[in-house]
């Protein structure tokens, strides 16, 4: 069942915004009532199954131009992500609130609130302009609002043929869409309330899971502030968390259970107390609450937590009892150890955060949902609770025939994305045209517009006269092309005959002339070398290599990258390179010791050689000769 509270005691209470700064050494004057920029999306917006594509379009459009959706991503973000925040906590005995600036790390006392002023329009609405001029004065762009429901709790359980692990996830959903689905007792009427479910990661557990359900009591203070973020053009995103459900998370951070035995979790809230009970483990076996129905704690909480322990066959497990509320019964650990004498009982207190009470809120959101410590509790449940973020579900979301009416975040990227490229088309076609018209404009000033006919004639003359002269230059810079030049070929002898290679040249004769042919411009030409010399035995393998086209045609490569002429390049154009070496044996020659040969004296030669060198030059060759007449 779900257990409501009794209105707060001494009647209607008005809304009083809390005085203080939200920090002392940076006080920031609040800024004006807002104002509203556009009208109440709500009423001005209509569901897009009421609406024909275009006007789907249209209206998508029209929440682009008049909503900050596609530029502040806070629209789509949860309200704990948020750098400023706001939270709420009714616990039953009060409510108090708190502001959170994430950027500063900076906790502060919020309004002052009654539950009276969390169920009155009126006191809402002022609230949410309160709510609205505090975050703008922080320089915020969004606001965060966390309502922590820490007056009710209550489970139910689940059907029994749903015990399967893995449909939890079907089940999470079902919980929020069709309650009565999954909930084993059909008389409950899911309607009145809102489910969550919740896993028992343990692996010896009966059950895979519960339902927490609460009231939708505060879902007029959730719609409220929405709507006032809506209307201000500002996001206000409400997040409402069962203040158990997120104690339970930061349990793996402050408790240090004994080894290997099974521990009870005791959360004290003003009117109700909630127990978790955990096995050897740290996995999560069962949650159950109790109401206090007025008084400090439960009337059967002794008998209830002695039934539960025996229904889960825990032996004298460890009792850790949490105060998570003001005015809590501080006898309980003295009680509970005369009723358990064989079981560790023991106190807890959060750690304490800079601007809060140690038990508020939920401290500090169970030590920002980060993973346990080295010295904490790690378990399956912790690490589930924590990374699928069950503790943190919310219980009054946004209706989903509101958040239909609004496209997704990928959906507005998409609508400003094509709205900028129009943009962008409209700019480059203006561009485009100014560009044009730019171009004629400065054709138009050009002196050849002003050219006068008259002068056609003088410009042709001219135009023939250095065309006369370019053929000219042209003619007689062929005739003057580097094609035999004398340093470029004793280069290449110089080359050829290696120092101390035992080879000695008695003659060296070159010759060029050119080969006419009738009819043709240009002329092709024979370049031809004729060496005449003596050799020894180590000269004999060179002069079979330079007889080999390979050979001279590196020989004539190298001439050419050193001298730079390109008349010995044989790679390019269209010519031949052909060579001849004979060797004879020098009837002279008589035998000497090789450290009495003397360089010059041909004796000491055993070989002659004859080396003759033909490259041609084609009429279609860059080098060849021009013939024509100069003109």
């Amino acid at each position: 069942m779900i257990f409501h509270g009794p209105p707060a005691p001494g009647g209607r209470a008005v809304f009083s915004p809390d005085s203080r700064p939200f920090h002392e050494s940076r006080i920031t004057p609040l800024s004006p009532p807002c104002t509203p920029t556009s009208p109440n999306p709500v009423a001005t917006f209509q569901h897009p199954a009421s609406l024909s594509a275009l006007q789907q379009f249209r209206q998508a459009c029209a929440i682009l131009r008049k909503t900050s959706r596609a530029g502040n991503p806070a629209w789509y973000q949860e309200a704990l992500d948020l750098d400023f925040q706001f939270h709420v906590r009714p616990d039953g005995s009060g409510v108090t609130s708190y502001y959170f600036d994430r950027r500063k790390d900076l906790w502060h006392d919020g309004p002052a609130l009654t539950d009276e002023a969390l169920h009155d329009p009126a006191q809402l609405e002022a609230l949410a302009l309160e709510a609205l001029r505090t975050a703008r004065s922080q320089g915020a762009k969004s606001l965060g609002v966390v309502l922590h429901i820490a007056d009710e709790f209550a489970t139910t359980e689940l059907k029994q043929e749903l015990d399967n692990p893995a449909a939890l996830p079907d089940l999470r959903g079902a919980a929020v869409a069709d309650p009565k689905s999954i909930l084993a007792d059909s008389s409950i009427q899911a309607d009145h309330g809102s489910w969550r479910v919740l896993p028992y990661p343990a692996a010896s557990g009966e059950v895979i899971a519960t339902t927490v359900t609460v009231s939708r009591q505060y879902a007029t203070f959730t719609e409220t502030l929405r709507k006032a973020g809506e209307e201000a053009n500002f996001p206000i995103i409400t997040q409402a968390v069962s203040a158990p459900l997120v104690a339970l998370i930061g349990l793996g951070r402050t408790l240090q259970p004994t080894g290997g035995k099974p521990f009870v979790a005791i959360l004290q809230y003003p009117w109700l107390t909630a127990l978790a009970f955990f096995n050897e483990h740290a996995d999560l076996r069962l949650i159950r609450t109790l109401q206090h129905r007025g008084l400090r704690r439960p009337t059967n909480f002794r008998n209830s937590l002695a039934t539960t322990n025996a229904s889960l066959e825990f032996v004298e497990p460890d009792l850790f009892i949490v105060p998570l509320g003001a005015g809590v019964d501080e006898s309980l650990p003295s009680d509970l150890q005369v009723t358990f004498p064989h079981s560790r009982v023991e106190k807890v207190l959060p750690a304490p955060v800079n601007g809060l009470p140690e038990w508020a809120p939920e401290p500090a959101i169970a030590a920002g949902m980060q993973g346990p410590s080295e010295d904490g509790i790690r378990s399956h449940t912790f690490t589930v609770l924590r990374d699928e973020k069950w503790a943190l579900q919310d219980f009054l979301p946004t209706p989903r025939d509101i958040v239909e009416i609004y496209p997704s975040r990928a959906e507005m990227a998409m609508l400003r994305g094509a709205r900028l490229a129009r943009v962008a088309v409209f700019g480059v076609a203006a561009l485009f045209l100014a560009y044009f018209a730019f171009g004629i404009l400065s054709m138009l000033r050009q002196p050849e517009w002003a050219f006068d006919p008259s002068q056609a004639d003088a410009a042709k003359a001219r135009l023939t006269k250095f065309g006369l002269e370019r053929k000219k230059t042209l003619h007689w810079g062929n005739l003057l092309e580097d094609r035999s030049k004398a340093w470029s070929n004793m280069e290449s002898l110089a080359r050829m005959v290696p120092k101390n290679g035992g080879m000695l040249v008695k003659t060296y004769n070159h010759q060029a002339k050119p080969e006419t042919m009738a009819g043709t411009a240009t002329a092709g030409f024979i370049r031809e070398w004729k060496i005449t010399g003596l050799a020894r035995d180590e000269a004999l393998d060179y002069l079979n290599t330079l007889n080999t086209r390979e050979g001279i045609a590196a020989h004539f490569t190298e001439i050419a990258r050193v001298t730079g002429n390109s008349a010995f390049n044989p790679a390019i154009g269209n010519r031949s390179l052909v060579v001849n070496v004979r060797t004879q044996e020098n009837p002279g020659f008589k035998p000497v010791p090789p450290e009495e040969a003397n360089v010059a004296d041909e004796s000491t030669y055993p070989f002659t050689f004859d080396l003759t060198i033909t490259q041609r030059f084609e009429a279609t060759d860059p080098l060849a000769l021009n013939v024509t007449k100069a003109p």
